[in-house]
């Protein structure tokens, strides 16, 4: 959009003539022009243009002055006079005396005294730079003799209501133009000043950061509306107050402060020119924002499994023993303390862990599941601390975030920790103890606000005894500890459980009553997730729409049959150290056999009872 100029010309010739200047140049401006005596009228016009979005006016002499002293909004431009239209004016004048009054500017009388030796005038200097104090002067020199001045249409307008001689000094072309270009240039800098102050004000005033400017003897000159909230206080209260007076503690970058009883971080920035100190620019910033921020941010960029699935009310079962599990760990939901939950594989017990994370305080938070199984050592303890650039070959560029990191202000639950390294325990037993993680191939200290849960399906106090777990470790995880029971101790849910998973997966299939009884004859060493395998095995291969006891039955005995065959050729090759859980499995599969059991674990019979009693004994 083209700027809107304002010409205040005192006359129609004058007028005329920048007609012709616009008409003649390019002047990419809409000229408003206003015409007539403006001796008294000048500054009233003057602000009704502005008024109408004038954004820079021009005008010359008397009422030049007048206007740039009551209107500071835009910019006022004077019509300079130039040497030729001020000879034509004084030779004109030459026609009444030797003896001619110059009303001007300084610039216009020193022009007028060098052009005056020319014509063999004698030139009286009437500097207009006052208004007030011109009248008296005018009148003392007409004492004197003058009887001809040359100047504006104010001074001449003046000079004649004295009876004497007057001549205007018109405006010709090129001082007009040089007005114009002027009063265009400034309107256009102008504008892009105001929406660079624009700018700049909408970034100070949206900034999170308290943000406060300083001059050089430390006094403050400017702040922002996050600086009020802040520190409870008023831009006038501020301002012109010594920043120590508003800023406690040490003036420091990365330097903490307290307001009113709330931790901010401190940083500062001089303000320098040319070797000199003119100032300093304040920044500040609640730490709890600073860590929602990175919070959200952390979830913003990894929210890929930061999600929970379930809570208790998703946990199916009526049977007493479930009942009490469930009440104790909606208790152990409330504390933010460390939780060990055990419990036979397939039970389900990152279900119970993503419960407790939601009925927690930290509901809000990431939930992050690792299995600690699924990962080579080196990968895991990458996955856990993440990285930085160039850390190991493949390291992605940039570093990547760990897992610890992605659960600040939430739960990270480590399943099948006892498969964890020694050397990987160490480092999760420090972030455990200090709140704090240090990235592979960084030294720098990362801290987090995290709750663990870990969980297993191995005896840990014997992975104690046996060096492969550490003891301190043990302690630190087994805070609180949550047991789930196993399916075989939850008759009552058993059914149940299989009902709603048949109704999920076919719900035509109709069950006849007691048709699952048989269900109950079997052990479910692989529980919840065993007995939905069971029903989604059946939902896909059971032929017909209706379903009754004796398909369970002869289906359940296939199936059995077909695991255990599977399960023994797995285990007859067996050269590692046996798990408690891998013998009672075996003999599970061999319906407490002991001497089946002994040939396929490939033991005598006293090591496994020698085993035996010792789990008896723990």
């Amino acid at each position: 959009m083209r700027p809107k100029l304002c010409l205040l010309a005192p006359n129609e010739t004058i007028a005329n003539v920048a007609k012709e200047v616009i008409n003649e140049n390019i002047i990419n401006s809409d000229v408003l022009f206003i015409i007539g005596n403006l001796t008294n009228q000048g500054v009233e016009l003057a602000k009704q243009a502005l008024k109408e979005g004038a954004e820079a006016i021009i005008s010359r002499g008397g009422t030049f002055l007048r206007i740039k002293e009551e209107i500071t909004e835009i910019p006022c431009v004077q019509i300079n006079v130039s040497t030729i239209d001020l000879l034509e004016a004084l030779y004109q004048a030459s026609n009444f005396s030797n003896k001619v009054g110059v009303v001007g500017y300084p610039n216009t009388i020193y022009q007028a005294s060098s052009i005056g030796k020319f014509l063999r005038l004698e030139i009286i200097e009437i500097a207009i730079e006052d208004p007030t104090v011109f009248p008296e002067r005018l009148i003392e020199e007409i004492g004197k003799g003058l009887k001809v001045i040359v100047g504006d249409t104010i001074s001449t307008d003046f000079a004649s209501s004295l009876g004497i001689h007057s001549i205007l000094i018109s405006s010709g072309k090129r001082a007009i133009y040089e007005a114009l270009s002027q009063a265009q240039d400034l309107a256009v800098l102008r504008r892009k000043e105001a929406i660079s102050q624009q700018r700049l004000y909408m970034i100070l005033n949206n900034l999170s950061e308290g943000i406060l400017a300083t001059d050089s003897e430390h006094r403050v000159t400017h702040s922002n509306p996050a600086t009020e909230r802040y520190l409870g206080l008023s831009v006038s209260e501020m301002l012109g107050q010594h920043v120590k007076a508003i800023l406690p503690g040490k003036h420091h970058n990365d330097e903490l402060i307290t307001i009113r009883d709330q931790q901010y971080i401190l940083n500062l920035e001089p303000i320098e020119n040319r070797g000199v100190m003119n100032g300093e620019v304040f920044t500040f910033k609640p730490i709890k924002e600073i860590q929602d921020l990175e919070t959200k941010l952390r979830k913003k960029l990894h929210s890929r499994g930061l999600v929970t699935k379930f809570s208790f009310k998703n946990i199916i079962g009526n049977s007493q023993t479930l009942s009490t599990c469930i009440q104790k760990a909606k208790r152990i939901s409330k504390s933010n303390a460390t939780v060990l939950i055990t419990g036979q594989t397939g039970v389900g017990k990152e279900m119970f862990a993503q419960s407790i994370h939601n009925e927690s305080p930290r509901a809000l938070g990431p939930f992050v599941a690792v299995n600690c199984a699924s990962f080579p050592e080196s990968i895991l303890e990458s996955e856990l601390f993440g990285y930085v650039e160039g850390s190991f070959t493949n390291a992605r560029k940039g570093g990547k975030m760990g897992l610890f990191e992605l659960s600040h202000k939430g739960t990270i639950f480590l399943d099948e920790i006892g498969d964890m390294s020694l050397s990987v325990q160490a480092k999760v037993l420090r972030v455990i103890q200090e709140k704090e993680v240090v990235r592979l191939g960084d030294d720098s200290v990362i801290p987090v606000d995290i709750r663990v849960i870990a969980a297993t399906n191995v005896d840990l106090w014997s992975a104690v005894n046996d060096g492969r777990f550490r003891q301190d470790l043990y302690y630190r995880i087994n805070v609180l500890r949550l047991e789930i029971p196993p399916l075989y101790e939850r008759d009552q849910d058993l059914i149940l459980l299989a009902e709603k998973f048949l109704n999920q997966l076919a719900p035509n299939i109709e069950v006849q009553e007691g048709a699952f009884t048989p269900l109950l004859d079997h052990n479910w060493p692989g529980n919840v997730r065993e007995l939905y395998n069971f029903i989604e095995q059946l939902a896909v291969l059971h032929e017909g729409d209706r379903l009754d006891e004796g398909h369970i039955r002869r289906f359940l005995s296939s199936n059995t049959r077909s695991k255990e065959i599977s399960a023994i050729e797995n285990l007859r090759n067996f050269s590692g150290r046996l798990t408690d859980a891998e013998i009672f499995e075996v003999l599970e599969l061999c319906h407490g056999n002991q001497t089946a059991a002994c040939e396929i674990l490939g033991i005598n019979r006293s090591t496994l009872w020698r085993r035996l009693k010792k789990i008896e004994n723990k």
